[in-house]
């Protein structure tokens, strides 16, 4: 094989990766949904709803990334086009249901998240599985999920009794 030939493969190649990061760095000034993370704050989740403190701390760890403006954005999320597919996930979260906004939402609202959240874990559908295999530790135990489905239908109880008087 002609020697210069070979010599010219790696120079390619190299050319061909530095490209290719400058081109990612560059990406990820780009922010289709949004730039999620000059929304992020750390206030309180479920403000107003008079969760007990042990619901609130396993809701604000197991689904505050997704569903408040609470989101931890790891360093992957920095960098397109991961940075799209986690923005895309926690824009489409949020619009499902904002845990940071709970005291903006009228009781209807509240109701109606509130048998959401119930039924999204008696299916075993939240958190969803793809999330979970990048974060194993948001993976909610069987107490964990009785725990916030037994709050979920008091506080339902709790809303549409005060809606009655």
């Amino acid at each position: 094989m002609d020697k210069g030939l070979m010599l010219r493969r790696p120079k390619r190649t190299l050319a061909l990766g530095a490209l290719l990061i400058v081109a990612a760095l560059a990406l990820s000034f780009v922010h289709p949904w949004g730039d999620l993370r000059a929304y992020s704050s750390k206030g309180a989740i479920l403000a107003g709803s008079g969760a007990p403190e042990e619901v609130r701390a396993v809701i604000e760890k197991k689904c505050g990334d997704c569903h408040s403006a609470n989101t931890h954005w790891p360093l992957y999320a920095r960098i397109a086009p991961s940075s799209w597919l986690l923005e895309h996930d926690v824009a489409e979260g949020r619009e499902h249901m904002n845990l940071s906004r709970w005291e903006s939402y009228g009781v209807d609202g509240r109701i109606d998240m509130l048998a959401r959240i119930a039924t999204q874990l008696r299916q075993g559908k939240m958190p969803l599985k793809p999330y979970l295999l990048m974060h194993p530790e948001a993976r909610l135990s069987d107490a964990e999920r009785q725990m916030i489905m037994q709050w979920t239908k008091a506080e339902r109880k709790r809303l549409m009794d005060s809606e009655a008087k």
